[in-house]
């Protein structure tokens, strides 16, 4: 049984208020008890339920919708970008670069629109244009708009439950994650519990009220003899400490977590991976042969003999050998050289973030279909303030039955736009082993001048 000296006068104060009331809530104890804060509150709770002097009788929880600061935004601006994009669209607006003309919104904002517009189907996208499948008053966004928006800009409080599920359910996707604070909602939680005192409880308190109890030794104390007829409040050291939430995330992380939420806007699918290759998927499943140059570019690192990665199926081994040596079944002459199968196998840190892609376009993909990955990749460089032996690269395949060159250049102007954020970017041509055409595309920055953007091209039959 827990003796009267390690009642702490908050406690006390919490035990008085339970055995007067009885059972009693969270809300109720902070506004009528004696104690003077919910700061306070909370600590007592939390020791008298670790001593279990008191019990929880119950615990409810609700969720609560405020605006976040993209909301804030929607709100001033009178109009959320999705039901912008859809009355500029049933106002005759015939592609998104025209509608991302109206400066309401930036191109970002209008870009991660149109991904949601297409994503729930108001919106489909043909040759001549953007076209509604609904009237804009029909869509779950108006719904947002009338159910959140407004009663939010009333000032009242809005709880998660009064929510149709489809308004529910975009309210939960746009609110922040861990580490993001830019976010269009924000759901907070809030819990109510009912706290009564113990059968222990009361006897504690009882035994507190006969009895004096110090916490502190003091000249008055001292001078006084108080001391000699009292009790002295030891220390409880198993007492639950209050949390401290020190993490976030790093800056380069959001980024990363922004250009993967855009890709998903426009409709791509993740692509993921180990971080430890064969050189099959690294290089050889990319028609690169292993006497070329451009592996020694790479400078890989090699793992640990006997640190091995599964092996890809026998049959894609000897195909992708023999299309290496001899062109194999794709009308091309190979490299003419003998394909090393013991090479091929060598574990290393992947070393370029294509190795997925040439994973994906093994692992009989959806044609059409769109793939993206963001890779940790790892060469060999000397560190210093603008060089690590490990970066990461964006990837990503887009795969059709008549796929050229201008598919390309106008993804690329896409992913310039809406992912760089660029308005002055070009294309020169490029080389890359598993690519023909290649492309290299530039950007125009404010401060760097041209820096390149990234690399692009068609895929060879021999990697397909």
């Amino acid at each position: 049984m827990t003796e009267e000296r390690d009642l702490h006068p908050l406690e006390e104060k919490l035990l008085v208020y339970l055995e007067e009331n009885g059972g009693s809530s969270d809300t109720d104890i902070i506004e009528r008890s004696e104690l003077p804060d919910e700061g306070s509150f909370r600590r007592a709770a939390e020791w008298l339920l670790s001593r279990e002097l008191v019990t929880e009788v119950s615990r409810d929880e609700e969720e609560f919708v405020e605006l976040g600061p993209l909301g804030i935004g929607n709100l001033e601006a009178g109009i959320t970008p999705e039901l912008a994009m859809l009355r500029e669209a049933a106002g005759g607006a015939g592609s998104l670069q025209d509608i991302q003309k109206n400066t309401i919104f930036d191109r970002g904002r209008w870009g991660s629109a149109f991904g949601s517009l297409m994503k729930t189907g108001h919106i489909v996208k043909d040759a001549d244009g953007i076209h509604l499948t609904c009237e804009p008053a029909e869509t779950v966004f108006q719904k947002v708009w009338d159910l959140v928006y407004e009663p939010l800009a009333a000032g009242g409080e809005l709880g998660m439950a009064l929510l149709p599920e489809d308004v529910a359910l975009i309210v939960k996707d746009r609110s922040p994650k861990r580490g993001k604070t830019r976010a269009e909602f924000s759901v907070n939680s809030v819990v109510t519990r009912m706290l009564d005192i113990t059968a222990e409880g009361r006897i504690a308190l009882k035994a507190a009220k006969e009895n004096i109890t110090i916490g502190a030794i003091t000249p008055q104390v001292l001078a006084d003899g108080t001391w000699k007829n009292a009790r002295f409040r030891r220390y409880q050291l198993d007492i639950p400490p209050s949390q401290i939430h020190t993490g976030r995330l790093h800056p380069y992380r959001q980024f990363l977590d922004t250009v993967r939420k855009r890709f998903m806007a426009l409709g791509f699918t993740e692509m993921r991976g180990s971080l430890a290759e064969n050189e099959f998927w690294n290089n050889d499943a990319l028609f690169m042969p292993q006497f070329h140059p451009a592996r020694d570019i790479h400078d890989v690192y090699f793992l640990e003999d006997g640190i091995e990665v599964p092996h890809p199926e026998p049959e894609l081994m000897e195909r992708v050998a023999e299309t290496h040596e001899n062109g194999g079944i794709t009308g091309g002459r190979g490299w003419n050289y003998s394909f090393s199968r013991q090479q091929s196998l060598k574990t290393i840190l992947r070393s370029q973030g294509t190795a997925l892609s040439a994973r994906t376009l093994a692992s009989n993909p959806e044609i059409p279909g769109k793939y993206f990955g963001i890779a940790r990749c790892f060469r060999y460089d000397q560190v210093d303030s603008t060089h690590l032996p490990d970066f990461f690269q964006v990837e990503g395949i887009v795969l059709g039955e008549e796929i050229n060159l201008r598919h390309l250049l106008g993804l690329l102007k896409l992913f310039a736009e809406e992912i760089a954020g660029a308005s002055d970017y070009k294309f020169l041509p490029g080389y890359f082993p598993f690519t023909e055409p290649s492309v290299e595309m530039h950007i125009l920055h404010p401060v760097l001048g041209w820096v390149e953007g990234g690399g692009a091209g068609l895929f060879r039959p021999e990697v397909c």
